[in-house]
């Protein structure tokens, strides 16, 4: 399979390879859900695999770098991309506050990434507990798929790292509102020197992203990855790409958790025009640390493509303050962004 490098050839591949491939491997994890026994962790993964599929449906187009290996990576990434919007539902929309919990739902995203690792029960901080398997499948599924990749080793302690942080963000938000600037801001502390001059809730929102890991699976796929380039692909996407991705995502949300009042980063800006330069500021870095990839001109139109998904959310397009704010935005991805963002917008009426 040739690597599409322009936008018109990617769309095409997209919608021919991509979607019908993720759809068929996301409909038989619907069906699975649908046997959990639990009344409650049953409703919570159907509410995500419900509203999430986008996640996967852009995940997937990782596929497409992938080659022979396009159907094991997709569904590495789906299964992993349910896990975290399954487990993010289980922390968000529950009354559970204990950070024992959180932790402990998490550790199955680091068992993902670990094969061989001995499964334990993530839901022993609380009282529903029998998925029927669920939880423990998806996780079994990545570890298979991972283990028959040809680099995975190499690029496995970059994953973790990833996914370690990813956890640890969703641990520190979702505690008692009370208490989640202090860990967020200690948090920071412990990686500050480690990361280029930033706020706390900027460094938050960067480890928010899945993309890295995904990026990093793909590669794994092939023969000889050495491990420099390993460091060079989790640093192509950690931390700007990864920062521009959940700073799009709280942009989308602003009205969202407002209304629910719900932690939103962007909300730490101390102004509007602070918000817009750091974010032209992230978009410069993310363009320059792409540039650095194999395969840039593939890599610099799913990032962009991922500006336009954003900007063609409903929530935006309902919303005439952040539909006046998302055209400057698309602006700054230029004309492959203006076309994803036809092409989403599009997509997204005829669903």
């Amino acid at each position: 399979m040739k690597v599409p490098t322009h936008p018109i050839p990617l769309l095409i591949n997209i919608y021919r390879d991509v979607l019908p491939t993720v759809h068929r491997y996301y409909n038989q994890w619907k069906e699975r859900a649908e046997e959990i026994p639990d009344p409650e962790l049953r409703k919570q993964a159907l509410d995500a695999l419900e509203k999430k599929e986008f996640h996967c449906e852009g995940g997937g187009v990782f596929g497409l770098l992938a080659r022979e290996r396009f159907d094991e990576l997709i569904q590495f990434i789906i299964a992993y991309q349910i896990m975290c919007d399954y487990l993010d539902n289980l922390c968000d929309q529950s009354d559970y506050q204990d950070p024992k919990d959180f932790r402990s739902l998490h550790n199955a995203l680091q068992a993902a990434l670990t094969p061989g690792e001995p499964l334990t029960n993530y839901y022993q901080y609380r009282l529903e507990q029998d998925d029927g398997g669920y939880l423990h499948e998806l996780i079994e599924t990545c570890q298979q798929i991972l283990i028959s990749f040809p680099s995975f080793r190499v690029v496995q302690n970059n994953m973790l790292l990833l996914s370690e942080l990813y956890s640890d963000l969703q641990v520190h938000k979702h505690v008692k509102s009370e208490e989640r600037l202090s860990r967020l801001k200690e948090w920071f502390v412990q990686y500050k020197e480690e990361i280029p001059t930033m706020t706390w809730f900027e460094f938050s929102a960067c480890t928010g992203s899945t993309l890295g890991i995904y990026s990093l699976a793909t590669y794994s796929t092939m023969e000889q990855l050495t491990l420099e380039q390993a460091n060079q692909i989790k640093n192509g996407y950690y931390p700007w790409v990864q920062g521009v991705h959940l700073l799009l995502d709280y942009f989308i949300d602003q009205e969202e958790d407002r209304v629910d009042d719900e932690l939103n980063f962007l909300t730490y800006y101390k102004s509007e025009e602070e918000m817009k330069e750091r974010f032209r500021f992230f978009v410069q870095k993310a363009e320059e640390s792409l540039l650095t990839l194999p395969d840039p001109k593939f890599h610099r139109n799913i990032w962009r493509g991922m500006i336009a998904i954003y900007m063609s959310d409903e929530k935006v397009q309902r919303n005439k303050e952040l539909k006046k704010k998302s055209k400057q935005l698309i602006k700054l991805g230029g004309l492959p962004t203006i076309l994803f963002y036809l092409n989403g917008w599009i997509y997204r009426r005829d669903k």
